[in-house]
This record gives structure tokens, sequence and C-alpha cells, in this order.
């Protein structure tokens, strides 16, 4: 069910200097969505369009089937959950609990409900001895979960992250991107941007590259990693598992096989 639509919006700083002219893109529940392209192709500023942080200059935005041209970036958090690049631009209270409290407080949970949810998120997150840490003194990589943790918290049916992984180390990402799978699988919009595939590789369904302002690609993972070409069209280079992927299938590898788990299930039964 198509849950975002981005109809024939164009937009710039100026009108002889467009970064979008005429882009059309929907958005579905229940996709993993990974959108990839070099820096300055316009995966942030399309993000930034959608939570209503910029507007468009030309055609239209709908969330829900609402158009959000009229709607605050308030009212459209509510529905799209945004994890900014940098974390720094996401905290402002005195304390990481207060943080959390203060997400759950815009959008009026209950009390005891907040209660519940930010232990939840300070435990899975392995913050609970920071709770009283002035959230400007933490590491890059707490600011960086603690941000995170302030999204999942509303629990949005849409969930935007923007390199999200910064400073975050290999354990934690995992664990995070393994709570992002579960949320994806219970029907939300998962849409994660970056630069890089072999993290995001194991759990995404879908693939938008961007170059230029421009949608290259948006198909099944399946079909884009079918051709090693692809990233070279998008200004990217393969990353270790990629390379050693297309290598593989030259050697006999099905296309199907992508996701790090089936290519151990895959040499296991060849063992045999």
């Amino acid at each position: 069910m198509t849950y975002i639509k981005i109809k024939n919006i164009s937009f710039g700083y100026s009108k002889n200097n467009q970064l979008f002219s005429n882009l059309t893109l929907n958005l579905d529940l229940g996709d993993y969505v990974a959108i990839i392209g070099r820096n300055g192709a316009g995966k942030t500023t399309l993000v930034k369009l959608i939570v209503g942080m910029l507007k468009p200059l030309e055609g239209q935005i709908k969330i829900a089937g609402e158009d959000i041209e009229s709607k605050s970036v308030a009212d459209i958090a509510s529905q799209v959950g945004y994890v900014f690049q940098n974390p720094n631009q996401m905290l402002f209270a005195n304390t990481v609990e207060k943080e959390l409290e203060l997400s759950l407080r815009k959008f009026n949970f209950e009390k005891n409900m907040q209660s519940d949810k930010i232990t939840e998120m300070l435990e899975f997150f392995d913050m609970v001895p920071l709770r009283d840490t002035n959230p400007r003194t933490l590491s890059r990589g707490e600011k960086q979960k603690l941000a995170i943790a302030t999204v999942l918290i509303q629990d949005p049916k849409a969930i935007f992250l923007d390199e999200p992984f910064s400073g975050i180390d290999m354990s934690q990402r995992l664990m995070i991107l393994d709570y992002l799978t579960k949320l994806h699988l219970k029907g939300k919009l998962i849409v994660i941007i970056t630069h890089t595939l072999d993290l995001i590789v194991n759990n995404c369904n879908k693939i938008i590259g961007f170059k230029e302002g421009k949608i290259l690609y948006n198909q099944e993972i399946t079909d884009f990693l079918a051709n090693p070409n692809y990233l070279f069209d998008l200004g990217l280079e393969q990353t270790n598992y990629l390379a050693l992927l297309f290598t593989l299938r030259k050697h006999g590898l099905p296309s199907s096989i992508i996701k790090q788990n089936e290519l151990v299930e895959y040499f296991k039964q060849k063992s045999h």
C-alpha cells in the first residue's frame, strides 16, 4: 500500500538551478528501502521535502493520502520519523532520559506508557547507565544511538534514517538493523539513506538509486544487484562483500543469492 506519494515535484534553491525536475516516486508500507547515490545526488534533500523541512517549487507530496503542503513539520513527524545525519541537530534536553521524554510528550503518550517505552529504548540501546547524562557530553556513536531512539520511540509508520551508523560499533549496527527489520516485517516503511550497501544488503528489499537529482534505478534489490555496472552508473564503488558476490557469480553462484546467510547456506549444501 502506497504511504508516501511524490508526484512531479521540482525543487531547487532557484528556478534556474533545479536539483529535481518532475520527480515522481511512490513508497509503500512494508518496504525496506535503501536510497543510494553519491554525496550531492539529492538523497537528503528528497527526505527533507517529504518531512516538510523544505517545500517543492512544483508538484505534490501526499502522506497517507493527504497533501502535506499545509502541514507543519511537527504534524508530519507523527507519521514519518526522520533520523538526521548529524545527531547534534536532534538533541535538546539536559539528560538522555528527558530527551526521550520530550519525544513522547510531543505526541501526548500517557505517563505510564512513556515510562515503559523509555525503559525499553534505554535497555535496547545499552544506555541505561547514561540516562542522567547530558546528551551534549556523549560520544558521537552514543549521540547517534540516542537520535535513533528518539525517533523509534514515537512509533511512526515510516522511518527515514540518513547515514545512521556513523560512530556506532558493528555489534550495535547489526542490532539496530535487526530491530528495523522487525519493524519492517510488522508493515512499517523503513528507508535508509546511504552510499554503501554492505550493511543493508542483508535487510532491504528495494533500491532507489539517485544521480544528480534523478532516479536512475527503482527496483527490487535482486534485480539491481543482477548487474554490477549499476553501481558504477551511480558513481559508487563496489564494497568488499559485493565484489565477492559478483566474483562468485562468475563461478556459478545463482544471482538470487544476495544475503550473507543465503550465501552460507548455499555453500553448506554444496559441501554435502
